[in-house]
């Protein structure tokens, strides 16, 4: 498999998770500005969407989006234990956390990361600080956010927590900071962040 990705953006999320997953995968970067891969390839070639992530499989077969790379990787190697199987409340619960990244906390760093004219800053940091106090009293006495074990959530979830840091004037978020600490002392995300610092 090949992942192609942009060092520190949401494709972090699955190369965080097929380190874990210990599938066998490469990676190709991606220059989102350009859309042109490190070996001069189109990346509108690769996926006509032109985002990241984008993984390609061993058949050929293009998966995109977020949500369905991580599924696919966790559901692709079980003894990882990514996600809970079909069937338990655990695999809903962590799929429920997911898609909030994805669709609600994300989506509210967008107007202060990228401004337009249609919302303002004020009323943009108020959304993005609802959904952080939201997450903050969850991790409040939890180790993760979904279940009591790393799940594809915690890996989507640290990738865009970090996204504060391009964010002026956010409150404190000391629940927010430790679980940061506990992720980034997880193997496969120390690995997967030292490749994208290079």
């Amino acid at each position: 498999m090949k992942l192609y990705y942009t060092p520190f953006a949401c494709s972090l999320t699955q190369h965080i998770l097929l380190i874990a997953s210990k599938l066998d995968f490469d990676i190709e970067r991606v220059d989102l500005k350009t859309k042109k891969t490190e070996h001069n390839h189109n990346l509108y070639d690769i996926n006509p969407r032109g985002q990241v992530p984008t993984l390609v499989l061993n058949d050929g077969t293009i998966l995109t989006e977020n949500i369905a790379i991580a599924q696919y990787i966790a559901d692709s190697a079980p003894d990882a234990k990514l996600i809970a199987p079909v069937g338990k409340p655990e695999r809903y619960q962590t799929l429920s956390w997911l898609s909030y990244v994805g669709t609600e906390l994300q989506i509210a760093y967008e107007p202060l990361l990228k401004p337009s004219e249609q919302i303002s800053k004020e009323a943009a940091m108020k959304v993005l600080q609802k959904k952080l106090n939201f997450i903050e009293a969850r991790l409040a006495n939890r180790q993760f956010i979904a279940t009591d074990n790393f799940t594809i959530a915690d890996a989507y979830l640290y990738v865009v927590l970090n996204w504060r840091k391009y964010v002026e004037h956010l409150p404190a978020y000391p629940a927010i900071d430790q679980y940061i600490q506990r992720i980034e002392a997880i193997p496969a995300v120390k690995q997967a962040l030292e490749q994208e610092s290079k």
